[in-house]
């Protein structure tokens, strides 16, 4: 797992994106959650900078 992580470590916001979209499909289609998809999209988000380097350790505010 830690050899995959460390490969691919940085595509993984591409999984959290398919389940974002799904979430924001549900909300406007079916009877979806406005807190899933915001918190899908967050997380995404975080994802994405971590992935890219963006946002580094020290101004992570979960890794404290």
């Amino acid at each position: 797992m830690k050899g995959l992580l460390a490969k691919y470590g940085r595509h993984f916001w591409v999984v959290a994106l398919a389940v974002s979209l799904f979430a924001w499909y549900d909300l406007l289609f079916d009877r979806g959650s406005i807190f899933d998809a915001l918190m899908f999209s967050g997380l995404t988000y975080y994802f994405f900078l971590t992935g890219t380097g963006r946002l580094t350790n020290e101004n992570d505010p979960f890794s404290k």
